[in-house]
């Protein structure tokens, strides 16, 4: 068999690709081992109070003391969550804006808005899922109902007395509820929010009755008897309030959306970055302290990698598209 001797242009062809990967990696450990080396700004979907902003400033935070760099938290609630995508998208992507959101702007909004201003699959990159919040749904205590079934009974009674307040059309507490209405025949008209601190403001008020909302949110008024919880809309019952059942134990056909919270990038910012900071926030969420503070807050802590959180973006964001024609939610 003759033996076949590479050229001389071969060879200069393997060692110009050598030193072009070389190069890349030798630019993806400097972009690494650099970043950050300026403040950080985080722009945060949801208003101040709710369980996304809490969650951020925690991470911000433990984020600041490890970089030795100001982590900011830019809280841009509006449009279900999406008005802080929209302007995160339009900044350079070097790592030193990030966008902490939530499954309402990134998986069901594309489905329910008409023109968003992003692509979600082409315009961010997932950096790190940090938690699951865990939620539950009140009544306003004039109503004198303690329980989901009595409220359904009440509604179909009474067709016309019954408001629910959300963040904003397309949230995740906005599906639930839909989603409830549809399976158990419940009367409620929807009021969409800008923030879920608004809702509460109003549920407290009596100006409108019914909220489902992270734990964290609404805990501290439903311990100070303000609030009725009647559900958990979590998959089993909250140890901060036990006696309070799931709404699957009394529909058992009820599938609840499960909300994630994480942390996004500009597409096309250096993986070496996205990979730090992705190790850096999955470092904070194993600490016993912040797991503990999220624990007591009604928060699950995840972490993992960017490609299995790209994955859950990806998963969420087909099965939101056919939730939301199935309940026919779009919004122009």
């Amino acid at each position: 068999m003759k033996r076949i001797v590479p050229g001389p242009q071969s060879s200069t062809r393997r060692t110009a690709l050598c030193l072009a990967l070389l190069g890349a990696f030798s630019l993806q450990a400097q972009a690494q081992s650099t970043y950050p080396n300026k403040p950080v700004r985080m722009v945060v979907s949801y208003a101040a109070g709710n369980v996304t902003d809490l969650l951020a400033r925690v991470v911000a935070e433990r984020l600041s003391d490890k970089w030795g760099q100001p982590v900011t938290v830019d809280n841009r609630p509006g449009q279900g969550g999406s008005l802080g995508a929209q302007i995160a998208v339009k900044t350079p992507a070097d790592g030193y804006t990030l966008l902490f959101s939530a499954m309402a702007a990134m998986a069901i909004n594309p489905h329910v808005y008409g023109n968003l201003g992003y692509d979600v699959r082409k315009d961010f990159v997932p950096v790190v899922n940090v938690a699951y919040p865990t939620m539950v749904m009140v009544v306003n205590p004039e109503l004198k109902i303690n329980s989901l079934t009595a409220l359904i009974a009440y509604s179909k009674a009474n067709p016309t007395a019954l408001n629910y307040g959300t963040a904003g059309n397309g949230t995740v507490p906005h599906l639930n509820m839909e989603t409830l209405k549809a399976q158990t025949g419940l009367v409620a008209q929807h009021v969409p929010y800008k923030a879920a601190g608004a809702v509460l403001t109003d549920v407290l008020g009596g100006r409108i009755q019914i909220q489902q909302e992270a734990l964290s949110v609404l805990l501290p008024q439903v311990k100070a008897k303000k609030l009725i919880p009647i559900a958990a809309g979590s998959s089993k019952r909250l140890a901060q309030l036990p006696d309070v059942p799931t709404i699957t134990e009394l529909f058992p056909k009820y599938q609840a959306v499960v909300p994630w919270l994480g942390i996004f990038a500009p597409a096309g910012t250096p993986k070496a970055i996205v990979d730090k900071i992705n190790k850096d926030v999955d470092d904070i969420l194993r600490q016993p302290d912040v797991q503990e503070k999220l624990l007591g807050n009604g928060l699950d802590a995840v972490g993992g990698s960017p490609e299995t959180f790209a994955k859950t973006v990806a998963t969420d964001y087909e099965r939101m598209d056919k939730l939301v024609k199935q309940l026919g939610l779009k919004v122009d």
